[in-house]
């Protein structure tokens, strides 16, 4: 039987195992900090890391090679690739929950899922990725029958909230009773009584071009609603820089500005971007005269203000992408340097940079805890948490 001495050092869940006999006195310790949700390997522990022969009075515990898996690890098939011995936590995975292939289900038509909680599968409310945002559902009837039946972005009876009630007529719009500032409620729908044409002002106020209208309206004008009052308007994005709009009625240019996003028309009429290295931009409020993205320290790359000494896709120059060569890998920039390091748990044990960080230094028992790092492979040790399996040995030494 092959034993050995533990000190304050747990005994259950080692990272660093070398095969030695009982008379090697040896403080061994964890590869890795147990992780929130994961179920921590058993330890063995003394009050003092005396000698051996202080055994029996409480000294240090022995602890020799376990190979049978502590609960509630266990050794579970797993779908297309081989399983490591003690892989699987039956309290916590949720494709073996409680036993091997019990798997928590998605339950898409009722917006319900579920996970592994204590070794069972628990159900919660589900929103596919790609609607995150635009629902939320809640189980707000406690049954399970029926799932997650409220969506509480838009239900006026459960309004952000199950219970939430909003008032007789007033929709729920975003998880909010009624409409943003500055909106009003028409016809079940919210609209900006300042440019709505349909509702100017009011609801159902339509702007309709007057009798003596112009026949050919002035280019780029039309009747419509403006600072909520019907009048004659520059569209398309045209302005009248020249203001002859007002005072002629059917002929001279109309609006004969199109767009106000030029260096000679920027943001208003005859605002001229004329320093060095100024451009007529957009970066949040409109358009103004800047140096692009000089106001935040960047640089601008294809229309944004990126950050060229820390942004992952641009590192040191515009489109730069710091792309992690193989699986398992982080990329990273620093000081605009793409730098790259293996996900936590994991390590490049090959030294092929092709295949990334290929091992799982949680499981391999090879490379438990680190690359190299062997349990006792012959006896069938088993790498549980990146720590080779041990436990109290049965006998004492002489």
């Amino acid at each position: 039987m092959k034993r050995r001495i533990i000190g304050l050092a747990s005994a259950l869940g080692l990272a660093s195992i070398a095969v030695q006999s009982c008379a090697d006195a040896t403080s061994l310790g964890r590869g890795f900090d147990d992780d929130a949700g994961l179920t921590p390997i058993p330890s063995l522990t003394s009050p003092d890391a005396g000698d051996a022969s202080s055994f029996e009075d409480g000294g240090p515990l022995l602890a020799c090679i376990a190979t049978d898996c502590p609960a509630p690890w266990a050794t579970c098939s797993s779908e297309g690739k081989p399983a490591y011995k003690c892989e699987s936590d039956l309290q916590h995975d949720s494709n073996h929950c409680g036993a091997c292939g019990n798997k928590c289900l998605t339950y898409e038509p009722i917006h319900m899922t579920s996970r592994c909680v204590d070794g069972a599968c628990q159900p919660e409310c589900y929103t596919k990725p790609e609607r995150s945002g635009d629902e939320d559902w809640r189980n707000c009837d406690a049954l399970l029958d029926n799932g997650c039946e409220v969506d509480v972005l838009v239900d006026p009876n459960h309004c952000g909230a199950c219970g939430n009630e909003c008032p007789a007529g007033t929709p729920c719009i975003l998880g909010q009773c009624g409409c943003p500032s500055g909106f009003i409620l028409c016809a079940g729908v919210c609209v900006d009584p300042m440019t709505s044409d349909l509702h100017c002002g009011a609801c159902d106020n339509v702007c309709t071009p007057p009798s003596d209208a112009c026949s050919t309206p002035q280019p780029n004008t039309g009747y419509g609603c403006k600072a909520g009052q019907c009048m004659k308007k520059c569209i398309n994005n045209a302005a009248d820089c020249n203001g002859d709009m007002e005072q002629s009625t059917c002929d001279g240019d109309g609006c004969e500005v199109v767009g106000l996003d030029t260096n000679e028309n920027c943001g208003g009429c005859g605002i001229r971007c004329t320093k060095p290295g100024e451009e007529c931009i957009d970066e949040g409020n409109g358009y103004v005269c800047a140096v692009p993205c000089a106001k935040v320290g960047q640089t601008m790359c294809r229309g944004e203000c990126v950050d060229l000494l820390n942004d992952v896709s641009s590192c040191g120059a515009c489109g730069d992408k710091c792309d992690a060569p193989g699986p398992n890998q982080v990329s990273s920039c620093s000081k605009g340097v793409c730098v790259y390091a293996c996900a936590p748990g994991f390590g490049d044990c090959n030294g092929n940079a092709a295949d990334g960080c290929e091992t799982n230094l949680r499981q391999h028992p090879g490379n438990c805890g680190a690359c190299g790092n062997a349990c006792d492979l012959a006896a069938g040790q088993p790498c549980i948490e990146g720590a080779c399996l041990m436990k109290e040995c049965e006998e004492v030494p002489n």
